[in-house]
């Protein structure tokens, strides 16, 4: 594995290990089932929805960053587990909802709007400020260098599995739930792992 590691240039920091692999398998799974969700959402919607999502997570992302200061700001990181709990729990039921009761194309783009640009944009915004305690100079740019080798190979493998053999829409669907779990499952055992480091404030 090191030989692997040294080929790709991937160099772990202090406590990248278990983020590294949640990534990788997070993003490995929506790169393969993502194509599917993606063309099935796009055929079904009107242009006109598609347009609105652009403005609104613009608009979400902008006015998270513009109040992301004092008592919000320490709201959410106080609470970002809770968060990051709830985002994965409401997202793998909705999946498993839309894949095994009834499939609506109109529910799973209203949540995924609402997931990506409420919670998401949230959560990202505690990630940055966690990554900020955890590595700094020259650790946080081998680390993020690292995470971008990692998410890049994890996007190759996912889409060239895609093209080699596209799943259903139902499997899309179990994977896109199992990926919501995997995604923040890193950073919640890291945060209760290093929880006092990171409620400092």
């Amino acid at each position: 594995m090191s030989k692997i590691f040294k080929f790709f240039n991937i160099q772990l920091q202090p406590y990248q290990g278990l983020l590294a692999l949640s990534m990788f398998f997070s993003v490995l799974l929506n790169a393969y089932f993502c194509p599917v969700l993606c063309k099935t959402a796009v055929s079904a919607l009107p242009p006109q929805w598609l347009a609105f999502e652009g403005v609104w997570c613009c608009t979400i992302s902008l006015l998270i960053g513009m109040i992301w200061k004092g008592n919000f700001r320490k709201a959410v990181l106080r609470n970002f587990v809770w968060f990051a709990i709830v985002e994965s729990v409401a997202s793998f039921c909705l999946a498993m909802w839309l894949a095994f009761v009834a499939w609506n194309v109109w529910i799973y783009a209203i949540f995924s709007l609402l997931y990506v640009s409420l919670v998401s944009l949230t959560i990202s915004r505690c990630i940055m400020v966690f990554k900020t305690k955890i590595w700094n100079e020259k650790s946080r740019e081998l680390h993020d260098n690292t995470a971008s080798i990692v998410k890049d190979l994890a996007l190759v493998i996912g889409g060239l599995m895609a093209m080699l053999f596209c799943p259903s829409l139902k499997l899309a669907l179990v994977l896109w739930g199992i990926a919501c779990i995997v995604d923040d499952i890193g950073w919640v055992l890291t945060w209760f792992k290093l929880k006092d480091k990171l409620k400092e404030d």
